[in-house]
């Protein structure tokens, strides 16, 4: 009977592996305490992003001010954008998509002919958005002597696994990776402005509920001591 069950789970989650038609998603690690990383990343949005993308929620902070990122930069008013299509506000993105998803999407473009932008991507096909970020990638392709499987050993496809550098950019692979991680932890800064403070206050929360516990506890001893 436990063969049995082990089988069916474990035939149940292959079925969720070939059920997943995009990408995996290639882990990001961020650090919101590193203020150099997300002004770093404040930047480089400010420059090759607020062309497209706003930043709504962040109109009053200081860091996205600092960056150059404000609400008069923003392209709210444009209302013609190519093929028909607005580009999102990114201010919750981060909670929305997740920063793994964003760190995977941006490395993700490829040189695509048949697309009217020149480019494409792995995990949203067909995406409107140009490659903007090929100049520092360099421009990517897709790998010949990929197979049609999306598993590799058992695992599922990830954008290096499908993808190959034809000529690169002004930035080597690891300069760039560390380009969009200080972009990602802009992102996940962004949708979370106070989550340093929230995280602060939260340990000074806890440490007093202890007390009160500690007090509320002796306390009831005291009341209780001549009854039992």
């Amino acid at each position: 009977m436990k063969k049995y069950f082990i089988f069916v789970l474990l035939f149940l989650m292959q079925g969720m592996v070939f059920a997943e038609d995009n990408i995996a998603l290639e882990k990001v690690k961020i650090n919101l305490r590193d203020k150099q990383s997300i002004a770093r990343g404040a930047k480089f949005f400010a420059a090759n992003c607020m062309a497209c993308h706003t930043l709504i929620y962040l109109r009053y902070n200081k860091v996205a001010r600092d960056a150059g990122i404000t609400y008069e930069k923003m392209p709210i008013h444009v209302t013609a954008w190519p093929f028909g299509i607005t580009p999102p506000d990114l201010s919750l993105t981060a909670n929305s998509r997740g920063v793994d998803w964003i760190y995977t999407y941006l490395h993700s473009f490829y040189v695509d002919p048949q697309r009217p932008t020149g480019f494409n991507n792995l995990l949203i096909p067909n995406t409107a958005m140009s490659g903007i970020l090929v100049v520092y990638q360099g421009r990517q392709v897709l790998a010949t002597d990929l197979k049609n499987s999306r598993l590799v050993f058992g695992r599922q496809l990830q954008w290096y696994d499908e993808l190959e550098l034809q000529s690169s950019g002004t930035m080597t692979p690891q300069e760039f990776d560390a380009t969009i991680t200080d972009v990602v932890n802009f992102l996940a800064y962004a949708a979370e402005p106070y989550h340093n403070e929230r995280v602060r206050i939260g340990y000074w929360v806890i440490g007093f509920l202890f007390i009160l516990f500690v007090l509320t506890y002796f306390l009831k001893k005291e009341y209780w001591k001549d009854i039992f």
